[in-house]
């Protein structure tokens, strides 16, 4: 797992192989703490934090073992 810090924060991270390569999933918090209300990013740091991340899950989907974690994500997209 690997951490993102943003505005004194830190995130986790993980990287997952999909069928279609590897990407960096982390959780909905980091996700939130990125864009204003109006959907816009924070800042430019922001926006390149989210340029990086594939996908965003709950904190709890995040701690899943990665098999089921990839079928987690595979289902929604």
């Amino acid at each position: 797992m690997e951490i993102i810090k943003f505005e004194g924060k830190e995130f986790p991270s993980v990287i997952v192989n999909l069928p279609f390569g590897e990407r960096k999933i982390s959780n909905t918090q980091l996700n939130e703490s990125l864009m204003n209300f109006d959907g816009s990013y924070v800042s430019e740091e922001a926006r390149l934090i989210d340029e990086e991340i594939f996908y965003f899950v709950e904190e709890e989907v995040l701690r899943f073992r990665k098999n089921k974690l990839i079928t987690k994500i595979l289902s929604e997209i």
